[in-house]
């Protein structure tokens, strides 16, 4: 492997030739590429993996070495702002653009997720002024990206001067990545998310609603009932909340009567609700009352004609039906013709 020179530039970057500065011992090599290029591997294996502090372990023990320090420090930005260590984002989206890349969207991007790392960190003024730079970056056709900007913009101000919720910001990007949690099926991290805004925000609706979806998915439905109630506390219009209290009611604590209740409530909010007509159908049924469920499911087939659920509870329970009473079914009562 080479050496350094004696009357080259010292690598500290003091300016001046090695033999005059630090040259004690051994000189140290020049950086292997292959070495670092292994590092980096296995960083962004780290990455991929979500184990966001070993990546950014990683990347620092090459960060003085790499010849792209472009893209490492947008890579590191990355495992910072995962890990919600906003300003340290800020930190490095700042290092690469004082880089000055070229490319007007590499520009463009680092300055939004700048704006949004400030923002998230209650940095009001550095946020709007990396939105607004991302503004001159926009090309001419770009309307609906210079409204969303427009409306960030005015958001911070709304921060800034008390009318909206000094969380706002940070409470809507962490929202946005439990439900991707939740989509990725990694339900522990969506609550850990999920309960920490619900301690920035107690009276966001949509928070608790979405601790009690992942509740369910967990089949931790106690806790999920809970947290549906708290939704509805602060929003009795989330006709998604009642519509799943129903189904946890119907299917895990068979209680159906509370069941049909929590059906009525989201009906009564959206009467062309197909989920909650069919349902409240089953509901019924297994309450023994069949007229009752036959008429949830005719008006589920007025709605959605070709629901093959509704169609065979129907010629089920009619069967059930004829055979109990035979003089008093027909095949009006059954299907609407």
């Amino acid at each position: 492997m080479d050496r350094i020179n004696r009357n080259a530039p010292c690598p500290c970057g003091s300016g001046t030739k090695y033999k005059k500065c630090c040259l004690v011992g051994p000189a140290p090599s020049i950086p292997d590429p292959d070495d670092v290029l292994h590092i980096h591997a296995q960083a962004l294996k780290n990455m991929g993996d979500q184990n966001w502090q070993e990546a950014i372990s990683l990347f620092r023990s090459i960060e003085h070495r790499t010849a792209d320090r472009l893209t490492l420090f947008q890579q590191m930005a990355s495992c910072f702002d995962a890990v919600e260590e906003f300003l340290r984002a800020a930190e490095y989206y700042e290092k690469a653009l004082a880089l000055e890349p070229e490319d007007r969207t590499t520009r463009f991007e680092l300055n939004y997720r700048l704006g949004v790392s400030k923002a998230c960190a209650n940095r009001c003024d550095e946020a709007q002024e990396a939105f607004r730079t991302c503004i001159v970056h926009l090309s001419a056709d770009t309307g609906s990206v210079r409204d969303n900007l427009d409306n960030l913009i005015d958001t911070l101000e709304a921060m800034k001067t008390g009318k909206a919720s000094p969380h706002l910001m940070i409470v809507n990007v962490l929202l946005q990545r439990a439900m991707s949690d939740m989509e990725d099926e990694r339900y522990e991290q969506a609550v850990e998310r999920l309960e920490r805004l619900a301690s920035l925000d107690g009276e966001n609706a949509a928070i608790f609603y979405n601790l009690g979806v992942v509740y369910t998915f967990l089949k931790r439905e106690p806790e999920a009932m809970l947290q549906y109630e708290k939704a509805l506390e602060l929003n009795p219009y989330y006709v998604q909340a009642w519509y799943n209290m129903g189904q946890i009611c119907l299917i895990k604590d068979k209680d159906y009567s509370r069941a049909v209740s929590c059906f009525d409530r989201a009906l009564a909010l959206r009467p062309d609700y197909v989920g909650a007509l069919h349902q409240r159908g089953v509901a019924w049924e297994l309450l023994g009352d069949y007229s009752r469920a036959l008429e949830c499911w005719r008006k589920t087939l007025e709605l959605d004609p070709e629901n093959e659920l509704a169609k065979g509870n129907i010629e089920r329970v009619g069967e059930v039906m004829s055979k109990n009473c035979p003089e008093t079914i027909t095949r009006k009562d059954l299907v609407n013709e």
